[in-house]
């Protein structure tokens, strides 16, 4: 490899979105001349075909899939594969190439794995739709970039909601204290109640409550409490925000009972917690 090469290669790693949630990493649609392969080699990242028209081969693992109009196959990242188009009826396909640091947990909650990669016919027409929306988000603006993503993550939504997986292995309830507590710490600004949480996790307002308790060892109005408290604390020492503001942004409408409820959780007033930081003091 000469320089020039090396660099350009060096520079190509600079690249790479390593640290991106979801991202598309190339799309494309081809109607393969008879024959057309691909491999035997490994890629990088996950890589979805679908089978617009005509006949193909994927070979993965050592099993051979013979794959039409309608089918759909999944090359995981650092797999061994082969793929070739018929030689009397060539395939066309679409792909998308995805990865990202949620991309393997997205695909595992499909009805792909790797040991069987193949999906034969099932909600094609949906599939392709989906697919073929990435493929025509495609482009370099920020507001492709943006669409193209958005896009993905509709064909993982669908894949994961349609995934027999769903009811053969997510029989448990979700824990309605977990929902509670997420629902808190991303809302904590709304107005929330507790009847309100029941209803989000789908339980009685006494049974959040027990299984609340069990779990975090507190009541959920409490830890709605003391989280909107640890909110203002960052912000009094963060921020030069008013107490109004602060009360504003944690989900206070009135800066009074603010104040009040403050004292009752640190044992001090914003201001002096504030000045007691500021000056080096814990605050309490």
């Amino acid at each position: 490899m000469n320089d020039q090469s090396s660099s350009i290669y060096k520079h190509s790693l600079k690249l790479e979105r390593r640290t991106a949630s979801l991202y598309v990493q190339n799309t494309g649609c081809q109607q393969c001349p008879p024959s057309y392969g691909w491999g035997p080699g490994v890629r990088n990242h996950f890589l979805l075909h679908h089978v617009l028209g005509g006949k193909g081969v994927y070979v993965c693992r050592d099993r051979r899939y013979e794959l039409s109009a309608g089918d759909t196959f999944l090359i995981y990242p650092d797999t061994t594969i082969h793929y070739c188009a018929d030689a009397a009826e060539p395939w066309e396909y679409v792909w998308v190439g995805f990865g990202g640091l949620d991309a393997k947990g997205y695909v595992d909650r499909t009805d792909f794995s790797p040991e069987e990669p193949v999906f034969r016919g099932r909600d094609s027409e949906i599939l392709r739709g989906r697919m073929e929306a990435v493929y025509s988000s495609f482009g370099t603006a920020p507001w492709e970039v943006l669409e193209m993503t958005a896009q993905l993550y509709s064909l993982l939504s669908f894949l994961v909601r349609s995934s027999t997986r769903q009811s053969g292995e997510r029989s448990e309830a979700p824990d309605c204290a977990q929902l509670a507590a997420e629902y808190i710490i991303n809302h904590y600004e709304e107005p929330i109640t507790v009847e309100g949480l029941a209803a989000y996790a789908s339980v009685s307002h006494s049974s959040l409550y027990r299984r609340f308790v069990k779990r975090f060892q507190i009541s959920p109005k409490r830890f709605l409490l003391e989280y909107r408290i640890e909110r203002a604390c960052a912000l009094l020492v963060n921020t030069s925000c008013s107490i109004q503001e602060i009360s504003n942004s944690v989900g206070f409408e009135d800066p009074f009972y603010f104040s009040r409820a403050f004292k009752d959780v640190k044992g001090v007033s914003p201001r002096q917690y504030a000045a007691r930081r500021r000056s080096g003091g814990d605050g309490q």
